[in-house]
């Protein structure tokens, strides 16, 4: 039965929480250090946010909720009493779809016994943890304030059992790390049993983060290393029984991140609190990065947008190219049409996708256009070159 038929609107739904411990020196996502009266005002301002966004018509009356996503900044930073609350408001203001996926992003410091229990009593069934090392130097070079010893003794927290999912994310490509480091910190997370997502970031550096401002002095890797370590990452990953569903996602057997597939199948999702995004009824916005600001709209009750855009015809055709080419499902053509109005093969430019064809770079299986283990090597700058 479609969804139409049973009366329901299905939606995904992110939630930023801005609180962290501290500011990691690559991090340039919108955060604030945590205090409980900050936090008590935030998860106030949050239903009353839910609210206008009722009152706008933006939430259709019968959304049902699929994927739920609380990132940030650190959503386990949050005591057990406030994640608690914070699931009640979500289940209060939402009805949860069938097989619904909840996620949480975690940090190791952070993450107690108590704070897991009100999370899975809340209703989530994923959480996600923010390694991005198992090497002591390299965590303190990015700032991160836990240790390799206490991710390693999360590998076999009793806690994490009720969890239908759990993830680890991972970064290469950072300042003096070594190929072997890293392909020992993936044997090592890949020999437990309860880690069955994976996500492996290369670093990226912000301007106008402490990386970024010493960007200089950084002893990066080499371009050609990055690319040993991209392919020999994947390699060990599949050895080890994950799946690239992604450029950088792996998963085992039915334990991919449904959240992120529907931002990448381009499916409606609300974004609520400081800085969040929204794609809504062919449009896109974003919240006030800026939390008094985020206060002051909210219980002055405006929606508390930075911007709007329409998602034109053109954007959306762009956007389906460059996100479908960094899956390994490819783009599907069938669906490129019905989205866009305009069929691929007038939108995309042919002569360079025979190139990519005949460079085995991509592959074409009836509706679907593939990028192969050398394709997604290069997904962006193939999306640059197809499209017109």
């Amino acid at each position: 039965m479609e969804d139409g038929e049973r009366g329901t609107s299905p939606l995904s739904l992110y939630l930023h929480i801005p609180f962290c411990t501290s500011k990691c020196r690559y991090c340039d996502f919108y955060s604030i250090p945590y205090n409980e009266r900050a936090a008590v005002l935030y998860l106030a301002a949050l239903q009353k946010e839910i609210e206008l966004c009722r009152k706008s018509g933006l939430i259709d009356e019968r959304a049902e909720l699929q994927t739920v996503f609380f990132g940030g900044g650190t959503p386990s930073v949050l005591p057990a009493g406030e994640l608690s609350a914070l699931c009640r408001i979500i289940r209060d203001a939402f009805p949860l779809g069938s097989g619904y996926e909840w996620s949480v992003e975690c940090n190791p410091e952070s993450f107690t016994a108590e704070n897991s229990a009100a999370m899975r009593e809340g209703g989530v069934t994923r959480l996600t943890f923010g390694f991005q090392s198992l090497n002591d130097r390299e965590l303190r070079l990015l700032g991160r304030v836990h240790s390799a010893e206490r991710c390693r003794r999360l590998f076999t927290d009793a806690t994490l059992a009720p969890y239908r999912s759990v993830g680890v994310d991972l970064m290469f490509g950072l300042p003096g790390q070594s190929f072997e480091g890293l392909c020992e910190t993936i044997e090592e997370i890949a020999r437990f049993p309860r880690i069955n997502h994976l996500s492996a970031y290369e670093l990226t550096i912000a301007d106008a983060t402490p990386f970024g401002r010493h960007r200089r002095f950084l002893p990066l890797p080499a371009e050609e290393d990055l690319s040993h370590m991209t392919e020999g990452l994947w390699r060990l990953v599949r050895e080890n029984g994950f799946e690239q569903y992604e450029v950088s996602n792996f998963a085992k057997k039915d334990h991919r991140c449904r959240h992120n597939e529907a931002y990448w199948d381009h499916r409606p999702y609300l974004g609520l609190g400081c800085a969040a995004h929204s794609q809504l009824a062919g449009e896109r916005s974003a919240n006030v990065a800026d939390f008094a600001r985020y206060l002051s709209m909210v219980n002055g009750g405006l929606l508390p947008r930075a911007f709007v855009e329409k998602i034109d015809a053109k954007m959306l055709a762009m956007e389906m190219v460059l996100l479908g080419l960094r899956r390994v499902k490819g783009i599907d053509m069938v669906v490129f049409g019905e989205k866009c109005g305009i069929s691929f093969a007038n939108f995309a430019d042919q002569k360079k996708i025979a190139e990519f064809l005949d460079h085995g770079l991509l592959t074409h299986e009836g509706r679907f256009l593939r990028p192969t283990g050398r394709g997604i090597l290069v997904a962006d700058a193939m999306a640059a070159a197809m499209i017109p």
